[in-house]
């Protein structure tokens, strides 16, 4: 392994016991097979109440280049990825999420893009959301028609697993307090002119457990859109920030 890496990985979880030790043995079933793209995952543990804490301590020390932060209360899914970032080391990053719904098989064919140079943003795109209760997939579908009608962008999934070049983070603030900060990384890196590249993602749905989103969050993040977008036709909206997420390196 080089002594920095290409790429990390970055996983939140919150209350995943009974996801998170097949996640990491599918996830690291992919990695150690390309040594060469010089990985290391950060896995941001927030305050669960189950055992999920008891679980990582257990796998965490079976996998190489693997580092575990632990949040001692719940801060939120928000929080949880900033640190994820913060700690990442890597030239690019990519968010996977804990609860298997995301298919780790699919990660060459977004680090492969990186490898290349040929995006700074490349976003997955859940074109079939068979697991999804029609409800969720009608509150998604008029999400994603939201933001792009409020952005004047056409997007095709703003919260699937993404990943972002260091550029990104050194060049933007992240304002958002809730599930926005996926949509305002996109967003802001659009106004900037990086490179964004979406390519098709399979949702599996989850297996086992409850996800965490509920309308609170959802409302959150929906408000949250709202204040940027009308932040974003003022003069006041720089895209390009003095005191950026990530200090330039």
């Amino acid at each position: 392994m080089e002594s920095k890496p290409f790429i990390t990985f970055i996983t939140p979880i919150y209350n995943e016991e009974q996801n998170i030790a097949r996640m990491l043995a599918n996830l690291f079933d992919v990695l150690n097979r390309h040594p060469e793209w010089a990985w290391e995952v950060v896995l941001v543990e927030d305050g669960s109440r189950d055992r999920t804490l008891e679980v990582l301590k257990a796998e965490t020390p079976k996998y190489p280049n693997t580092r575990l932060i632990v949040h001692e209360k719940n801060q939120g899914y928000n929080r949880s990825l900033k640190d994820g970032l913060l700690a990442a080391r890597g030239r690019y990053m990519m968010y996977i999420g804990a609860d298997e719904e995301f298919d780790s098989t699919e990660i060459p064919n977004f680090v492969e893009i990186l490898r290349k140079g040929d995006a700074d943003v490349i976003l997955g795109v859940r074109w079939q959301r068979n697991a999804y209760q029609l409800f969720r997939f009608f509150l998604s579908v008029i999400y994603i028609f939201f933001l792009n009608w409020l952005y004047k962008v056409r997007i095709n999934d703003y919260n699937w697993s993404q990943a972002w070049s260091r550029k990104v983070f050194e060049k933007i603030e992240l304002g958002s307090d809730s599930l926005f900060v996926l949509p305002e990384i996109i967003v802001k890196a659009i106004d900037l002119g990086f490179r964004i590249k979406e390519i098709p993602s399979n949702h599996r749905g989850r297996q086992w457990g409850k996800s965490s989103l509920n309308m609170k969050i959802m409302g959150a993040a929906l408000w949250d859109s709202i204040k940027f977008g009308w932040l974003r036709k003022t003069r006041k909206y720089q895209p390009a920030s003095n005191t950026p997420f990530l200090k330039p390196e």
